[in-house]
């Protein structure tokens, strides 16, 4: 049976926590500074058994994906799930073998026990690839290994020797997060935390890297295939995590005091009596203003969250952010949700605001981001309940990087649920707030930094995903920053979510 018949594809806090606690997601209402409070059960797994049938065939289905093989010729591919591996038959014994770790590591990794190793290409590549992709990190093994990713056993057979397709199952299901309690004041799972950090190659998008190991292979054994050119494609996004209403005057001053912006305090003081817009209302404008100048396109976050201690509580019914919402949809402007502080881990609350939302926008089928990154592997589950078509949440506060180990838009894997979640992710790469207060790198150092994670999609032909918030622009560098970047990027063409999901890209 064929591959494609077997898997039927179905802001953060202004400063850096200081401590990390213990526990999981925090409960509403629960006072932050008192991490005793925070408490919930334990997300940990179980996976002695080790992972299913069709975890395994989802997870070979991504690295052909990422190998850039066309859904016929994956069509006529056959593919057997035995106890000891996975194999895949090209064509009259053209095969390519994928090794199953044996029972004995699932118990060892339940533990807590993980391995990183780094294999070699089965080719040397030519340059970039060569220096952006100088081997192959593959995290979540059962033994130790310092050879080729792909090994030719024969002339027309080619084996994987230690278990690739578990390791890419784990990385982007995000393993390491359901079995982990550490979280900070925020209920988050941080970068220090990770796997990945701890191994340096956060900075990499190491599931899609594997893509271009197996495209060799693949070339080697059906000569006359040509993949096709990879390219990039960008995600702008912004979280409108404020508006300038309700009016404060303590904000409004902050952007003379704080960001060097006495006109925008001047804006907000005497605006109301000339009918002009808060500043930061008026940065909506600008930001997807300057995407448009640059051949791209933005996609905005709205909030309807009552007002909190970490929620500004705008109402999306107020006439100025009707008006607003109005024009931006008007001129094709993509609108999604970014639900609140308190809608994490609490599905009640997520499902409100989500419809209070969309009502407000006067969209449906939509995306979006959790407000803080408050994120875990079931918030997957609580999106795709609430009928959201995509997040993008997923990605670290407190460092820039690839956290599920991808730039490619994806279908997640439920390790609990097993099975496919009916959502996309569309992974975080990077963030203005992360950039800025959490790394403290001045602006040059962030351009530099995110000029190097796109290049990175690039190779691979990933998503750069990039969140910059509206009051970002007021911010005399950063601002600039930002129109950098686009002026770098400018162009490139945009990540067609809607085309994805109704294409079966993902």
């Amino acid at each position: 049976m064929s591959l494609a018949k077997q898997i039927s594809g179905p802001e953060c806090s202004p400063t850096p926590p200081a401590v990390v606690y213990g526990s999981q997601a925090l409960e509403p209402g629960v006072l932050l500074g008192d991490p005793t409070k925070s408490v919930s059960p334990s997300s940990k797994i179980q996976l002695e058994r080790g992972v299913s049938r069709a975890a395994r065939l989802y997870a070979l289905r991504h690295l052909m994906l990422r190998s850039a093989v066309p859904q016929e010729l994956l069509n006529s591919w056959k593919v057997e799930v035995f106890d000891d591996a996975t194999v895949v038959a090209l064509g009259r014994n053209v095969r390519i073998r994928f090794r199953h770790a044996p029972a004995t590591f699932w118990r060892e990794l339940v533990d807590g026990h993980y391995k990183v190793v780094h294999a070699g290409w089965p080719y040397p590549p030519a340059r970039p690839c060569s220096d952006l992709v100088p081997d192959f990190v593959v995290p979540f093994v059962d033994q130790a290994y310092a050879g080729p990713l792909f090994v030719m056993t024969s002339g027309n057979t080619w084996e994987c020797p230690i278990d690739l397709l578990a390791s890419m199952l784990l990385t982007l299901s995000r393993f390491e997060e359901l079995q982990s309690e550490q979280r900070d004041l925020h209920g988050r799972f941080l970068a220090a935390q990770s796997v990945a950090l701890e191994w340096n190659f956060l900075h990499r998008p190491i599931v899609d890297e594997y893509g271009l190991a197996l495209q060799q292979v693949i070339q080697a054994l059906l000569p006359g295939w040509r993949p096709p050119e990879r390219k990039l494609r960008v995600k702008l996004s912004h979280d409108v995590d404020e508006i300038g209403f309700p009016r404060s005057i303590s904000n409004s001053l902050g952007h003379t005091l704080k960001r060097r912006q006495p006109f925008a305090t001047l804006r907000d003081l005497v605006g109301p009596a000339f009918g002009l817009r808060p500043s930061l209302l008026e940065a909506v404008f600008r930001i997807t203003e300057m995407s448009k100048r640059q051949g791209m396109a933005s996609a905005l976050y709205w909030k309807n969250s009552p007002k909190s201690d970490w929620d500004s509580g705008y109402d999306l019914s107020m006439k100025p952010v009707h008006e607003v919402v109005a024009r931006l949809k008007n001129e094709g402007v993509e609108l999604g949700v970014h639900p609140g502080y308190y809608t994490f881990n609490d599905l009640d609350r997520l499902g409100d605001e989500v419809e209070h939302i969309c009502e407000g926008i006067d969209e449906s089928m939509v995306g979006g981001r959790q407000h803080f990154l408050r994120w875990h592997p079931r918030t997957w589950h609580d999106w795709e309940k609430c009928g959201l078509a995509y997040d993008s949440t997923v990605g670290f506060s407190d460092h820039i990087g690839f956290r599920a180990g991808t730039c490619v838009p994806y279908r997640p894997w439920s390790l609990e649920l097993n099975r496919e979640i009916e959502l996309l992710e569309i992974p975080l790469l990077a963030m203005d707030v992360t950039l800025a207060y959490y790394m403290r790198l001045a602006p040059e150092e962030s351009v530099a930094l995110l000029f190097e994670c796109a290049e990175r999609c690039k190779i691979v032909g990933g998503v750069f995903t990039l969140l910059w918030h509206n009051r970002s622009l007021l911010d005399p560098t950063y601002g600039h920053a930002y129109q950098t970047v686009l002026s770098t990027l400018k162009f490139s063409p945009a990540f067609d979510w809607k085309h994805a999901l109704s294409s079966g890209q993902c």
